[in-house]
């Protein structure tokens, strides 16, 4: 049952908010956003440089942000008129940012280990992966 407060939202473009969602995310990973307010926040994550662009994509792909979107997107076709109308709840939202953090930083971790920066083996007393950084580097 969905919680009052819990409203769903609509979506005008699925893509625009998926790629906004990626640069949120990406860009909460860096420094240089950490000290911005909100507003100036938002401003520079809309007008990021190609640089970071070009990085977010080689770290989380727009499709790969559109698999994690999708099991929360509802489309709802209208009856007469036909047109189809995207909406997602308010709550499955902040589940799909926390998601697209967890996918960022997954992939950025087994980046560093295929290029061998990093070491990695599963703890069966942690029952989880362990990472370290190689001491040659």
């Amino acid at each position: 049952m969905e919680n009052e407060d819990n409203q769903w939202l609509n979506i005008v473009n699925l893509d625009k908010l998926i790629n906004f969602s990626r640069k949120v995310v990406y860009a909460n990973l860096g420094e240089e956003y950490s000290d911005a307010s909100d507003a100036n926040f938002l401003h520079l994550v809309e007008n990021m440089p190609e640089e970071q662009q070009e990085e977010m994509n080689s770290i989380l792909s727009l499709s790969e942000a559109r698999a994690i979107f999708k099991p929360f997107v509802r489309q709802q076709r209208h009856k007469k008129t036909l047109n189809i109308k995207t909406s997602i709840l308010e709550s499955d939202y902040d589940t799909i940012l926390r998601q697209l953090s967890e996918r960022m930083i997954s992939n950025i971790v087994r980046n560093l280990v295929s290029r061998g920066l990093v070491e990695s083996a599963f703890d069966e007393e942690k029952n989880d992966f362990i990472f370290w950084v190689k001491k040659d580097h």
